[in-house]
């Protein structure tokens, strides 16, 4: 793994370097592993989000692995990418890592879904948010870097306007990713990661299935994004239990019920089939569904005709 980590010095706690550089305000956020409070820089009194862990209280191996892996891949990750989190200082020392990142005027993608009370996102915003997605996901993954927990919960919005959709005048959220704390580094040729990493009903069947994987599935997993967005939040593969909800996304068969999306395209569907397909070799990259045409055409009526 070849890249240099921009670490902002040392710190022996939250009232060291970092309280030097930063106002540190309430608490916006927490996570298995983290907290996220707001942040204002005392140098230029831009607000920003600082996600601290305690890498000391992680007992687990691949977590201990995982939260030394995050600062740097997801400043790699973020570098000339205007769809991630931009990641501007980290301060680290022996037990715990504080990154000082984008803070978000938005709700993440999840509240935005339950805020629309059952309402399916309309096709040309859906596409507007995948198309950023999967950009997003394209830098990265040439950038060597798979995010591995692609899910509503980890694309945040900022939110400009008071229409119903809570998007801007031009019609389209600026989404972004974040959270780089399941991140695996795969190499710019195509390498490969392994563990059962991520969320059950996103995560890829490949994961799943155990063995080596690839930077596809947060493909497969933004076909998930993509299938919740249009059906008003329902997923494709359920359960009552995770052992339940994760032998479902091994089976990998994807339907679209009449009364979530009879009035859905069969192009939009003809992209979440290419997205979720099991076959990895068949299954789209992030850069092809850039190149899809539901996506080119903005959701719009110019999209491919396909039979359902």
């Amino acid at each position: 793994m070849e890249f240099t980590p921009k670490i902002t010095g040392k710190t022996t706690s939250m009232s060291g370097e970092l309280k030097r550089d930063y106002e540190i305000g309430e608490e916006i956020g927490r996570g298995r592993f983290g907290v996220v409070h707001r942040c204002t820089s005392r140098a230029t009194g831009e607000v920003f989000a600082v996600k601290s862990v305690d890498r000391s209280q992680l007992a687990d191996d691949l977590d201990r692995e995982l939260a030394e892996l995050e600062p740097k891949l997801a400043q790699l990750a973020a570098a000339g990418n205007p769809g991630v989190v931009q990641v501007h200082a980290v301060y680290e020392d022996e037990a715990w890592t504080h990154m000082v990142m984008d803070l978000c005027s938005g709700p993440d993608l999840l509240d935005w879904i339950r805020l629309r009370r059952g309402a399916p996102v309309p096709e040309p915003v859906a596409a507007a948010v995948i198309a950023q997605l999967a950009e997003a996901l394209a830098h990265c993954h040439r950038r060597g870097v798979a995010h591995r927990d692609v899910k509503p919960d980890n694309i945040l919005l900022d939110v400009v306007g008071d229409d119903d959709d809570g998007i801007d005048g031009a019609g389209t959220p600026r989404a972004r990713l974040a959270d780089f704390g399941s991140a695996a580094w795969v190499g710019e040729s195509g390498g490969s990661a392994e563990g059962l990493v991520g969320t059950p009903h996103y995560v890829a069947p490949e994961v799943v299935a155990g063995g080596e994987y690839g930077e596809k599935a947060d493909v497969w997993s933004a076909g998930v994004v993509l299938y919740v967005l249009l059906s008003g939040g329902a997923l494709p593969f359920g359960g009552e239990t995770a052992a339940e909800v994760l032998a479902s996304v091994l089976r990998g068969s994807v339907r679209f019920p009449p009364r979530l999306f009879a009035g859905v395209s069969p192009a939009a569907k003809d992209l979440m089939r290419r997205m979720m397909c099991r076959d990895t070799w068949r299954r789209f990259s992030a850069e092809q569904v850039l190149g899809h045409p539901w996506i080119v055409s903005g959701g719009g009526a110019r999209a491919m005709e396909q039979p359902t």
